[in-house]
Order: structure tokens, then C-alpha cells, then sequence
């Protein structure tokens, strides 16, 4: 394996994580948004509240790693898909920032519509430039990135859907749990029927996409039986693998655009020195998230 093939294999990672993580995230601002009841919402932001910021340390670890392993190929991305780049961009600013305003102003409703609104165009933006990429697409707006704007938004809700069942259940009452339940079987079947046209693009016999169906029938199956917390494993992997097949489909050579090797060691020393750091602390605020009770109790 290369220099080359190691960043490429460390930006799909971390392209993985932002998925699983910030992805799940955005999913639960879509549901905040059609929450009509406060202990649907209470539950959102209860698990929201540690961790909505953290996330996005998996996208500046991809930006990073693409503008300094991969510069022509990062000024390519940027020059070429700004306006909707920059909409996403927009779109975690005006969400992060209202998340903070409506806990400290709740009779304001529109600090949570806006919240809700920017937690949808910020995957649908991503998704739609990731998908022109991966197809070789011309316009974010065509009918390839419309397409993946739509499917990257709704396995965001589904993520979030599948992740809040359990903390539905720990945080709340039999009916908040029930509702989640039912968002996650909702949102799950949206997914598969939306996958369908994925899945004739990337061809039916691609082994990631057989994958992906598998797991995500399986976690359908588990979200009907109660299982609450093996449904986040099948249903992290039905979605990540959506990732992995746009990546193997994209069929990408950056080889010729990699920077030289004596840059590309430097950047995984550091990236070692602070995965020492970042690594442990991520993983010990999740633990630390999931022992809490909900607030009061």
C-alpha cells in the first residue's frame, strides 16, 4: 500500500464517521422538526446536547486530509460545487447556533424551525455533491444530485431514527419509545424503496449493495423484535455501505494528485500524535453520555 492509498483510505473513513455520526445527527434535526409532542423533542435534544458539535470533527479531519494529501483534487471539489458546499456550510452554522437559542429562548418557535430546516439542507447539499462526484454528474441540481440529496437526507433520519430508539426508551415513557419505533419502521421502509434506483445504478449484484439490503432488512426485522441496541450495528451498516459502494463506483485515481510522499508522512505523524488525544476522548464522552439519565431524574 502507498502513501497514497493510505490517505485514501483515511479519508473514507472519516467520511464514514461523519456519516454514522453527524449524519444520525442531522437525521435527528428532521425529526425535531415533525415532532409534534414535547417528550419527542425532549429526547432529541437530550441526546443531541453533548455531542451535536463533536461530530463535525470528523468533517475537518476530511477536509484536511484531502487538501493536504490530495491539493488539486480538494481545489477541484471546492471551485467547482461552492454554491452548495456553501449552503452546507451555512446550514451547521444556522443550526448550531440556533440549537443554542432555542434552549435559552424556547418561546421563540422559529429558532427550531430553522434548526429543523438546516438539518435537512446540509445532508441533501453533501449527499447531492457526493453523488455528482461518485456518477460523474454535471449539476448538484441535475437528476443525479437531487436524487442523492434526497437518499443522503433520509438515511440521515433513519440513523437518527434507529439510534434514538434506545434513548427513547431509557429517557422516556412506553409511548415516546412506541413513536420512535415507528419512525425508525417509517423511515427504514422510505430507505429501501428510495435505495432502489441506487441500487440499479451501482448494479444489483455489487456485493456492498447486497450487503446494505441485507443489513437493512435485518434491522427492520430488529426494530419490529424490540432489539434496540443491535439495530444500531445493522443499521450503521446498511447505511455506511451506501457510502462504500458511491466511493467503488466513483472508481477514482488520485494517485497522479497526491502530494509527495515526504508531506503525506508528515500529516499521518501528526494524525498519530492526535488520534492519541482525540480518539480516547471521543469514545469516553459516548460512554459517559450513555450512563446519564434524562435530566431530573
Amino acid at each position: 500500500m502507498t502513501y497514497a492509498d493510505a490517505a485514501v483510505a483515511l479519508i473514507l473513513l472519516g467520511l464514514s464517521a461523519y456519516l454514522l455520526f453527524g449524519g444520525a445527527d442531522f437525521g435527528a434535526g428532521l425529526w425535531h422538526l415533525v415532532a409534534r409532542r414535547r417528550a419527542d423533542r425532549d429526547v432529541i435534544e437530550h441526546a443531541m446536547g453533548p455531542l451535536w458539535e463533536a461530530n463535525h470533527v470528523w468533517l475537518i479531519f476530511v477536509m484536511v486530509m484531502t487538501w493536504t494529501a490530495f491539493p488539486p483534487v480538494f481545489a477541484d471539489i471546492m471551485s467547482t460545487h461552492w454554491v452548495p458546499l456553501s449552503l452546507a456550510a451555512l446550514g451547521i452554522v444556522a443550526r448550531g447556533s440556533t440549537f443554542v437559542f432555542a434552549k435559552a429562548v424556547p418561546d421563540q418557535g422559529w429558532y427550531a424551525w430553522i434548526f429543523g430546516v438546516s438539518s435537512v439542507l446540509t445532508p441533501f447539499c453533501f449527499g447531492a455533491v457526493a453523488t455528482v462526484l461518485a456518477t460523474g454528474g454535471t449539476s448538484w441540481l441535475g437528476g443525479h444530485g437531487l436524487y442523492g440529496g434526497v437518499l443522503t437526507t433520509a438515511l440521515c433520519a433513519y440513523l437518527a431514527a434507529v439510534y434514538l430508539l434506545w434513548d427513547a426508551r431509557r429517557l422516556a415513557d412506553r409511548d415516546t419509545a412506541l413513536r420512535f419505533r415507528g419512525y425508525a419502521l417509517i423511515s427504514g421502509a422510505a430507505v429501501g424503496l428510495l435505495a432502489l434506483p441506487g441500487a440499479a445504478l451501482l448494479g444489483v449484484g455489487s456485493p456492498l449493495i447486497a450487503v446494505s439490503a441485507v443489513a437493512g432488512i435485518v434491522s427492520l426485522v430488529l426494530v419490529a423484535r424490540h432489539h434496540l441496541l443491535a439495530v444500531r450495528v445493522t443499521g450503521a451498516l446498511a447505511v455506511v455501505t451506501v457510502l462504500w459502494g458511491g466511493v467503488a463506483m466513483a472508481g477514482l485515481d488520485l494517485h497522479a494528485s497526491a502530494a509527495h510522499d515526504a508531506v503525506l508522512q508528515v500529516v499521518f505523524v501528526a494524525l498519530g500524535a492526535g488520534a492519541v488525544i482525540l480518539v480516547p476522548s471521543m469514545v469516553w464522552l459516548y460512554v459517559l453520555f450513555q450512563r446519564e439519565g434524562a435530566p431530573g431524574r
